[in-house]
Parts: structure tokens; sequence; C-alpha cells
């Protein structure tokens, strides 16, 4: 189910040129990573897909009553403590504040951070504040969460419990939105995965990746997927060659007939 469509976004800041003629859209469940360097764009997609930055041309649609949660790459610290704040944003949620409070304390003993809801957040360090910016959006369950770095700073156990809760939102058909360096926690969490180049979008493969061209018939009158071109009776489907040995079977089994296949480097 589609519930965000990028149209021809593109974001300028003075003669910089960041996102170029975007067009994307993204479904109900799906896991996504933006991954390049910094300053490629990929925190500024994600504030425009929350709405939080307003593209120079084009747009974000989104599915009527999202709810969005973000983690941003740097938390603010304030005078408030990590409870009064955590608190505050169940009750904006819609939770009771009892409710609320037993979600904080539980939250905070799975991120480790013992006796620290208690102190004021411009008293913790950096580390500490990003846990309170994960915490904060897994006070509820969102339809979209997006999360900006949401590892930095962060020791090995938290990330270690930050991927197995956004997995299990995951399973709950909550779409996931990331931007992140650390290639082990895209692995985790995301099935796609993109990078910007020169302000447009592109599917992301790490280095040594192979892709492989299939040539099938379609000879079980089945609909095509998205992913696949027409060519007269034969459709052509780009994949890394370790996912064929997965997607070959269930189209096969469906009346799809395998015609051909070659590795694009021999090609």
């Amino acid at each position: 189910m589609e519930i965000i469509r990028l149209e021809n976004v593109t974001k300028r800041y003075g003669d910089k040129l960041v996102l170029d003629r975007i067009d994307k859209v993204f479904h109900r469940g799906q896991s996504v990573a933006f991954v390049g360097h910094n300053g490629c764009g990929k925190s500024t997609l994600l504030r425009i897909i929350a709405g939080l930055t307003v593209p120079s041309d084009g747009r974000a649609v989104h599915s009527r009553g999202l709810l969005f949660h973000y983690i941003p790459e740097k938390f603010p610290a304030t005078p408030v403590t990590a409870r009064q704040y955590l608190l505050k944003m169940g009750m904006l949620d819609g939770m009771r504040k009892d409710e609320a409070g037993r979600r904080a304390e539980s939250l905070g003993d799975d991120f480790f951070l013992g006796g620290l809801l208690d102190v004021p957040m411009k008293s913790l360090s950096k580390g500490t504040l990003q846990k309170i910016g994960v915490i904060q959006a897994l006070m509820t369950r969102p339809d979209i969460l997006l999360l900006d770095e949401p590892v930095s700073g962060q020791d090995k156990e938290s990330q270690k419990v930050l991927i197995e809760k956004t997995n299990e939102l995951r399973s709950e058909d909550v779409t996931i939105l990331m931007s992140c360096h650390e290639e082990h926690i895209v692995n985790a969490i995301a099935k796609d995965v993109y990078t910007i180049r020169g302000g447009r979008l592109e599917a992301y493969k790490p280095a040594g990746t192979k892709v492989c061209t299939v040539i099938l018939e379609n000879a079980g009158g089945m609909a095509p997927t998205e992913d696949m071109m027409e060519y007269g009776r034969y459709y052509r489907l780009k994949a890394e060659e370790r996912e064929c040995d997965r997607i070959l079977p269930g189209l096969l089994s469906c009346g799809w007939r395998l015609r051909g296949m070659y590795n694009e480097e021999d090609s």
C-alpha cells in the first residue's frame, strides 16, 4: 500500500543543488536506508518526507492521518529531565500519564539508562541524549519511523536494542526510513538501500556486488512485477547475484520460464 509519494522533489541551498527532481514511492511496511557521504542530501530528504523542510520544487504527498516519529541526528539538550520530556511526548501521542511513565521506565531499562531519566537533559552526554531521542520515537507505534543517524554515540549493546525494536515495528507494518553510515545497522534493518549522487536517488550497490540480468518468458499469463522490463514476449529482470536463488524459484513456480541469465560484468 502506497503511503508516501515524492514528486519532482528538488532542494537548493543558495547555489547548491542538493536534491534534483526526485520521484519515488514508499509503501507501508517498507524498510529503506539512505547511505552516502555527509552532505549528499540524506538528512534533507528525510526532513522533506517528514514535512520539516520545504522543498524548493516538487512535493511529498502523504496518505491521510499518518503518524510520523522522527529521531534527529542531533538531539537538543533542554533544562527538563529526560523523564519529564518523555512523559510529555507520550501524552502528546494520546497516552495516559501513568501509561507513558511505565513505557518510559521500561524503555529506559532497555537502553541501560539507569537513573539518568531524572537528570536534566542539558547535563547528559551526546550518546545518552541520542538514546532519549530513540526512546521518544518508540513511546507509541507510529505509521512511519524516520531515523537520522540513529546510533550516533551509542554503545554496541544499545545498537542491538535499537535494531530489535525497529525490526519489531517493521513486522507490524511500520514504514522505516533511515539515514545511516553503519553497514551492520543497514544490513540488519533495511531491505532497500539507496544513495544520493548528484542530487539523484539511486539504488546502492556495495563495491564487489554482482548484478545479473535474467531473461524470462511469461508462459503462465502472470502479471509482471514493476522491476521487469518488457521486450515482446520476453521480460528482463535485474537482480543481485545473491538474490537470484531466492527470486527465481518463486517466479518459475508461477509459470515464468527462464530463457537466459548472465552477469553484467561479463556482457
